[in-house]
């Protein structure tokens, strides 16, 4: 197995144990399972977890995870691979803050998908970049630790000129780890390495320990090993990447073994012993309820893992254990960057308590308040000049850890809605009346508040030289609108087009799209029955123009 690029069956990840056995070989991924000491330690603890919240004796908490980048590289400089650039590490960190609050790249496809009741997961988990080393000093790079690896002592080698997966994992985690870890009570560890093709890794982690003592079942954490390891070319959303792991899913899914998940489709043997699946069994399980048994098979995955970009129908392969088929969009699977993009509840419940309870997570948000603190700063993106009845998604760009909360607010304060709310981190903006706008967001964290203002002038374009609404605006309607589910796409236009339709909620997630061909004089109807009242952006796209227009949904 190598990384080539048109190899798209490149496992996502390694994911560690201290037993060293249930070694399996799925197309390039070599997963160590945990021991059954551990699965029985961790997993009684998650059922308490899980019933103290259903009892109210609990709730789940928002948790937030100061991240350690140890860059490893040769002599290259700043930003000239493997030694990253700051944009490219920034740009991680973001991917796990979407991911994990169930708002990352593609999450509204699964809208389209036989699992769209079961839903994206908010993990209520963060992570930042910690603005302090171990001694308590300001980093010059907040959360990055760069480090030659010829500065790190006896055995140090360039990381690349291992060829094999053993002797490259035993060299990152008895030479790198040791020589460059950060307090895993305090750090969320990430190495991020160059690797040679023949090795065909993307990343691997350790689990959650569920004690400190050295020789307990279970001990799959130490101080010289915890946190996860990933290429440096699957490493953030921009730099020098290889797609199709290009979208930071890597770090996703190998953040997801440092918290407790397994995969999937259950980790299995080739034997058939231990918990994991083997070809044609249902049997296997990653200890989620709402995750389906699975069997695999998408692009030839085996034991239980699905590869590539499935098509988002199922069943996805002939045998599938369940009539919705393969929940090949999760993040714990193996498919491609772009085509997985979510949790469930159940696998939150599990994050939320190996935070609450591994003796290496427990204290990670408490290092977080000082770690991390930094002032909000207010910031955002508006088009400068729109048309009224129009939806406008404004682009926060703000920063600050604790994550801001938001303020929004219009001058004048009529003829605009802020939806869903005004409280909202990145609401759509719809204009009633033309006029002119001044939006002011007001961002507030611990650490301090700030404000942004932005102008903006709404015109009735049908009044307005050079700014007139097309032809897709003129004689493309929405009835009844307000609508209590059921709408009706009726269109008056003067020649025979193809059009398409999608409609993104408040959230910007899609919750239908479809295509007409030769369009004039017709009526479509769409159901929307089974989605929650509020502001929808119906976008309708043609020959040459396209037109979103306001869609408000009340049951």
């Amino acid at each position: 197995m190598n990384l080539n690029l048109k190899v798209s069956a490149l496992a996502l990840c390694v994911s560690m144990s201290v037993s060293g056995q249930n070694l399996i070989n799925g197309r390039g991924c070599y997963t160590q399972l945990p021991p059954e000491g551990w699965d029985a330690a961790f997993n009684q603890k998650v059922e308490e977890f899980k019933q103290n919240v259903a009892r109210g004796k609990t709730q789940s908490s928002v948790y937030t995870i100061p991240v350690v980048v140890h860059v490893i590289y040769g002599t290259q400089a700043v930003g000239t691979y493997p030694n990253l650039s700051q944009a490219q590490i920034n740009s991680q960190i973001k991917v796990l803050n979407d991911d994990y609050r169930g708002q990352g790249y593609n999450v509204g496809n699964l809208a389209s998908t036989s699992f769209s009741s079961v839903g994206a997961a908010d993990c209520q988990i963060t992570f930042c970049l910690a603005q302090l080393d171990p001694s308590g000093n300001t980093m010059p790079e907040a959360g990055i630790d760069r480090v030659s690896y010829n500065a790190i002592g006896t055995g140090s080698n360039n990381p690349n000129s291992y060829t094999s997966q053993s002797s490259f994992q035993s060299y990152i985690d008895n030479v790198i780890k040791p020589g460059t870890i950060w307090d895993p009570t305090a750090y969320f560890n990430i190495w991020v390495t160059d690797v040679n093709s023949n090795v065909g890794l993307l990343g691997y982690s350790t689990f959650p320990a569920m004690s400190t003592l050295t020789g307990l079942v279970g001990n799959n954490s130490t101080t010289t090993n915890d946190g996860i390891w990933v290429y440096s070319r699957a490493f953030g959303t921009t730099g020098t990447l290889q797609s199709p792991y290009n979208k930071g899913r890597t770090a996703s899914h190998e953040t997801g073994h440092y918290l407790g998940l397994r995969h999937i489709g259950g980790d299995g043997q080739p034997n058939g012993t231990g918990n994991g699946n083997v070809s044609g069994d249902c049997t296997a399980t990653d200890y989620c309820n709402d995750t389906p048994p699975q069997k695999g098979g998408y692009a030839s995955g085996q034991y239980g893992q699905n590869y590539g970009t499935p098509p988002a129908t199922a069943p996805l392969h002939p045998g599938v254990c369940v009539s919705t088929g393969d929940m090949f969009m999760n993040i714990m699977d193996y498919t491609d960057d772009a085509a997985c993009y979510m949790f469930t509840p159940d696998q939150a419940a599990r994050m939320q308590t190996a935070m609450a309870n591994s003796p290496y997570r427990v204290n990670l948000s408490a290092s977080a308040a000082t770690m991390c603190a930094t002032a909000a700063v207010a910031q955002f993106s508006v088009p400068s000049v729109t048309c009224e009845d129009t939806a406008v998604v404004i682009d926060n760009l703000s920063s600050g850890s604790p994550i801001p909360t938001y303020s929004w607010t219009s001058n004048p304060a009529g003829g605009v809605t802020f939806s869903p709310s005004a409280t909202d981190p990145q609401p759509t903006l719809i204009f009633t009346n033309a006029g002119n706008y001044t939006i002011t967001m007001v961002a507030s964290n611990s650490v301090g508040n700030n404000t942004a203002v932005k102008n903006l002038t709404v015109n009735d374009c049908s009044l307005v030289t050079g700014l007139t609404k097309n032809s897709l605006y003129t004689n493309i309607n929405l009835a009844p609108n307000p609508s209590s589910g059921v709408v009706n796409i009726i269109t008056s236009l003067p020649s025979s087009q193809n059009i398409e339709v999608s409609v993104h909620n408040a959230l910007g997630q899609l919750v239908f799209s479809n295509k007409y061909t030769n369009v004039t004089s017709n009526t479509f109807s769409i159901n929307l029955e089974g989605y929650a009242s509020g502001i929808y952006s119906v976008t309708i796209s043609g020959n040459s123009e396209k037109v979103v227009k306001r869609l408000v949904l009340g049951h």
